[in-house]
């Protein structure tokens, strides 16, 4: 499934709870850029062309992950989240981090450890409007939800 999620041309944040203490589960949506070309007017000179809605249509599909445990998540505005490149992943939009200054802050601020926990894994989910980080070291689980069980927005 996570390469299935990582072939979505665009992701939104459905849902976001803590259906346990400290487990996590996340729902995102596919979204595809759908409906009429249109022109952005911001007044003035200020336009961009050839703009399409981004959208969850009835024949996109819906992923729950879940964590049965973490250490550690926090969740970013993406208008506010930029680019570094000495941070390493893989995957496009649900990563894989093996360098990241998430991980660098966890290991700073709690007292969790490999060596006493196991090694430690940095997931990010980039969705439109949300990025999601993760640490645990338990590998998630992912379930590709059908539309007839969840409402389609």
């Amino acid at each position: 499934m996570f390469d299935q999620i990582n072939t979505c041309e665009y992701i939104f944040l459905d849902l976001l709870t803590e259906p346990n203490e400290n487990s996590l589960r996340v729902v995102i949506e596919e979204a595809r850029a759908s409906g009429p070309v249109t022109t952005l007017d911001f007044g003035g000179d200020h336009k961009i062309q050839g703009v399409r809605a981004i959208e969850t249509t009835y024949v996109c599909a819906s992923f729950e992950i879940v964590w049965p445990t973490y250490i550690a998540y926090a969740v970013r505005n993406e208008s506010y989240v930029s680019m570094d490149e000495t941070e390493k992943w893989n995957g496009r939009l649900f990563c894989i981090y093996t360098k990241s200054h998430f991980l660098d802050f966890v290991h700073k601020s709690t007292f969790a450890r490999e060596d006493f926990l196991g090694p430690m894994r940095h997931w990010g989910i980039k969705c439109l409007n949300h990025i999601i980080d993760v640490i645990s070291v338990e590998e998630p689980k992912i379930f590709q939800q059908t539309k007839s069980a969840i409402l389609c927005k």
